[in-house]
């Protein structure tokens, strides 16, 4: 069993040295179902000017990190980020960093690289380096040129977005998973709010309006060209016509999809929960026979999670979305 017992953070190193557990005021971690997470940010006590004399904290440092496992008897996950930012406030350093693995997606390559005919899966393989690939499976390859100068993250969102796929990195592992499938699997918990019986129960939470604002880039008519069939279009005539160059009909169809956030729920902490992850809710009305809110949908995909830890206490916050397919 570990001997430590935080609630999320268990160990953080700086350079390869070891900040002490009792020096970090607050941890803040989020994770995302697109190519813009996980981010890190620590606030660590530096009374002696240790952290930044020392322990070198400046953009380019390496911070290692081990989460999870509150009690000692599950595994921990051990990732490596790199510092972006550490700007000093008193005897506060606010360490802010991303993941090892996303910087070097997001970094502009220094040469051109064709992707033929290739699935989502052995495309990933070739920018995961240390990371697992979880992957679906797609009925269609496809073939994608990644330029030099340009970010490889903007050449997998794209791959993702022809599938009806998200794309992220979470936990050590690579996905690509098509969000009409994902939101089909079983749900990893339930939270419910108003049940004071219920195994996890919701905190706070709050319904997110603004379907528009989450799909307005996919109102469009997308209409492409083939040589053999000519134009192929796919979305409602009333809408604003978007020429592609692709000409396959799923892809145009699969370019309407997008997540769309409904729920931003609080929870006491749980490490388990990662964006990507599945999530039962049930809302039950203040009512004398106390029914199920079915306005909603039972299942949702975790869009994002923030895990929050300071000295006293452990949150995690959901920003909870289903598919729009039109």
């Amino acid at each position: 069993m570990s001997q430590l017992q935080q609630y999320f953070l268990q160990s953080a190193t700086l350079n390869d040295q070891v900040i002490p557990r009792e020096w970090i005021n607050s941890v803040l971690y989020i994770e995302k179902t697109a190519l813009t997470g996980p981010l890190l940010r620590l606030e660590v006590r530096d009374a002696t000017g240790s952290i930044v004399d020392e322990y070198k904290a400046a953009y380019g440092a390496k911070l290692v990190v081990e989460t999870g496992d509150p009690t000692g008897d599950r595994k921990t996950v051990k990732e490596t980020f790199f510092v972006t930012s550490a700007p000093a406030q008193g005897d506060v350093v606010q360490i802010t960093a991303i993941l090892d693995a996303l910087k070097t997606i997001k970094t502009p390559t220094s040469a051109a690289k064709l992707f033929s005919n290739r699935q989502p899966r052995d495309i990933l393989k070739d920018f995961a380096g240390s990371l697992t690939v979880e992957a679906d499976t797609f009925k269609k390859a496809g073939t994608y040129h990644l330029n030099m100068g340009e970010k490889p993250s903007l050449v997998l969102s794209q791959i993702a977005a022809d599938h009806g796929a998200l794309v992220w990195i979470a936990r050590g592992k690579f996905y690509v998973k098509e969000m009409a499938r994902l939101i089909k699997t079983k749900a990893a918990m339930v939270y419910e709010s108003n049940n004071p019986s219920a195994q996890y129960t919701i905190s706070r939470s709050e319904h997110i309006n603004q379907d528009f604002a989450a799909t307005q880039d996919s109102q469009y008519r997308f209409v492409g060209y083939s040589e053999t069939d000519g134009y192929v279009e796919t979305g409602d005539a009333s809408l604003p016509v978007r020429y592609v160059s692709d000409a396959d009909m799923s892809t145009l169809r699969n370019m309407q999809q997008v997540l769309v956030p409904k729920l931003d729920i609080e929870v006491s902490g749980n490490t388990d929960i990662t964006a990507g992850m599945v999530i039962g809710i049930q809302i039950h009305r203040y009512d004398q026979k106390n029914q199920v809110d079915e306005s909603l949908p039972k299942n949702f995909i975790v869009e994002r999670v923030a895990h929050y830890e300071d000295r006293i206490s452990y949150i995690t916050r959901m920003i909870l979305g289903v598919p729009y397919i039109e």
